[in-house]
């Protein structure tokens, strides 16, 4: 190869890995607060595969959930005359932000048929998500705003060298301002995400002391938490980081129109229910008959979120009372229940009959809780696992965020 063409070639090879940086990022919406971007979904996925986690939980010699999901995803793909290479959403880029008022925005992709992967969406998703899916220049975007038009952040790429992905956070409402980069990566056998949030003005660093003085609320002393995944934030949060992380979350749930402290927490038991779908399963193949049965088995969980205003969703269309309460049941298209009970202060969920319901083991729980941190996400992997398998494997996921002088310091591990 002469000198000429080796140049013209490294010319075009850096162009290239330019755009592909690049081209989902031109989706960011112009007053986006926070992001994650994954530049490569099957790098970072093949990376969190090769983790003793991974092989525990994909592996066919572990779980096989990348079988279960691959045969799910095959059956529907063959019932319409697909393949799995018609459906490539996942295998290019990931970009999720959120802005200041809680608005949510996911691009994947490119993919190669927008026409097909759309139609593949349709069977899983339900009308109201894919209200809000349109496929721009073959990405995938799922948005509450218009997209385009943001800032790409000046490190980001440089943050990025090395590591999986990449997250930033840069929140301005009025007087106070918070920004700070973090990262995904591969450490001693486990996922990592780390990210330093800075407060930028001194009414950001007088929040952060408020913040770190509150006393937070005894989310543990509720007898009714308990099982393997727990969401927590256990006290008031600055109003502007409210915005760009619970209220994105309410958002999703389509929980609108009330007034949120930002004090919540929610807990579930995944394996029981993993357990009881096994079961439901097996009994069906004994009896040769369909999987109608498996719809029947949902997550027993637990939520509490505080604050004011609350009202009824108006897809509640049925009531019932149990004990001294009456409930509002919320009916999905797939037949799933929950039920609401609204409080002065707060709005309490469960996923099956609050007579029925049963809090599973919290010793998990206690043991990774510590009051310092404000908000967090424990799941605890073990039961599934012992469930699937039969063996006891310690195994979780994690994720803190606490105050640390003038910064916000989050955390999350995946082992």
């Amino acid at each position: 190869m002469s000198l000429r063409k080796l140049l013209s070639f490294l010319l075009l090879t850096i162009l290239l890995l330019t755009v592909s940086f690049a081209d989902a990022l031109k989706f960011l919406p112009k007053d986006y607060s926070m992001l994650v971007y994954v530049p490569d979904l099957p790098k970072a996925y093949d990376a969190f595969k090769a983790l003793p986690i991974g092989q525990t939980l994909l592996a066919d010699t572990g779980i096989g959930l990348e079988s279960l999901v691959l045969g799910v995803l095959e059956q529907q793909l063959l019932s319409m005359k697909y393949t799995l290479s018609d459906f490539d959403l996942f295998t290019k880029e990931m970009l999720v932000t959120t802005d200041k008022e809680g608005n949510i925005t996911v691009v994947l992709g490119p993919v190669k048929n927008t026409t097909k992967v759309r139609k593949v969406l349709e069977s899983f998703l339900e009308q109201e998500t894919l209200k809000k899916v349109k496929f721009v220049e073959n990405y995938f975007v799922y948005s509450d705003v218009q997209v385009g038009g943001g800032k790409v952040p000046a490190n980001l790429s440089s943050t990025l060298k090395g590591n999986l992905g990449v997250t930033y956070t840069n929140i301005v409402d009025k007087d106070i301002s918070f920004e700070g980069y973090g990262y995904i990566r591969v450490e001693n056998n486990a996922l990592v995400l780390y990210q330093k949030i800075d407060a930028k003005t001194q009414a950001a660093k007088n929040a952060l002391k408020t913040l770190q003085n509150t006393k937070p609320v005894d989310v543990l002393g509720d007898k009714n938490v308990g099982g393997d995944l727990l969401i927590f934030v256990n006290r008031q949060i600055p109003e502007a980081l409210k915005k760009s992380t619970l209220d994105a979350l309410l958002s999703v749930a389509n929980i609108t129109n009330v007034s949120i402290s930002g004090v919540m927490y929610a807990s579930a038991d995944i394996g029981s229910a993993v357990s009881s779908l096994l079961s439901a399963d097996s009994q069906s193949q004994t009896s040769n008959q369909s999987n109608q049965n498996n719809q029947n088995v949902s997550v027993s969980s637990y939520s509490v979120v505080f604050g004011s205003g609350f009202k009824m969703p108006e897809e509640v269309k049925k009531y019932v009372t149990i004990g001294s309460e009456k409930y509002g049941v919320l009916t999905t298209e797939n037949g799933m229940e929950s039920y609401l009970l609204i409080k002065n202060d707060r709005m309490i969920t469960y996923t099956v009959a609050p007579n029925k319901y049963k809090p599973g083991d919290k010793t998990f729980f206690t043991a990774n809780y510590d009051p310092k941190y404000f908000m967090g996400v424990f799941i605890n992997f073990e039961p599934l696992i012992n469930t699937m398998l039969g063996k006891k494997i310690k195994s979780s996921a994690t994720f803190v965020a606490y105050v640390e002088g003038d910064s916000i310091i989050q955390k999350g591990t995946v082992k």
